[in-house]
């Protein structure tokens, strides 16, 4: 808007002058005006083409986001272990009941090796039950990780839970002398029920990434 203002300005300007140099051709003033106008275009080019130097963020904003991001790293970092953990947890939860459909290892030791996933995931489930984002962390930041903790807790829940219901499917078909075709189908029926989705924590963690990223 300022540079069309700028622009019409100019024109009059030039408009002005020609008439007045047509009425006073000897005095020249056309010529006056025209090189103000030229040295002004010039300033007013090299001042629009030439970036800002200004920042996207102030310099208060940019230290809070540097005093920021070593907490965030710390505690991804640990959340990564987590996820390992939760994922070796699924796969030998699939390892056991493949080798159990495979007649690899019996029944009874299907039911041990399960209990004994179990004991060791619902400890570690507990583990997560308080986990807290760290308080360092701006409030939208905070939100995000928040999100990205309860997503975990519930993947975690899902995992410990489909192994104590087939444990409990197991045992209860064990003893009533169920063909193990029908305990195969109750323990994919188990899994497709309770069996944990997978843990899509992406989003969640590119926005905090991204809120700690100082613009250029």
């Amino acid at each position: 808007m300022k540079l069309f203002i700028s622009a019409i300005i100019m024109i009059l300007i030039v408009a002005l002058s020609y008439l007045a140099d047509r009425k006073y051709p000897q005095k020249r003033i056309y010529i006056i005006p025209c090189g103000i106008i030229l040295l002004c275009s010039v300033v007013a080019c090299t001042s629009w083409i030439t970036p800002s130097n200004n920042s996207p963020v102030s310099e208060e904003q940019r230290i809070a986001i540097l005093n920021e991001q070593p907490y965030f790293i710390t505690w991804y970092n640990q959340h990564k272990e987590t996820i390992n953990k939760l994922d070796r947890f699924c796969t030998n939860y699939h390892k056991i009941i493949a080798e159990y459909k495979n007649d690899t290892i019996s029944t009874d030791e299907t039911i041990n090796r399960l209990q004994r996933l179990y004991d060791e995931s619902n400890s570690f489930n507990q583990t997560l039950t308080d986990l807290l984002p760290p308080a360092e962390l701006s409030a939208d930041n905070y939100t995000l990780v928040y999100e990205v903790l309860e997503k975990t807790r519930t993947y975690s829940y899902k995992i410990n839970e489909t192994t104590r219901q087939s444990i409990e499917i197991l045992i209860a078909n064990k003893n009533n002398d169920v063909d193990k075709k029908t305990i195969l189908n109750n323990l994919n029926r188990i899994y497709a029920i309770e069996g944990p989705i997978i843990l899509d924590i992406n989003n969640e963690v590119a926005q905090v990434k991204n809120n700690l990223t100082i613009p250029e």
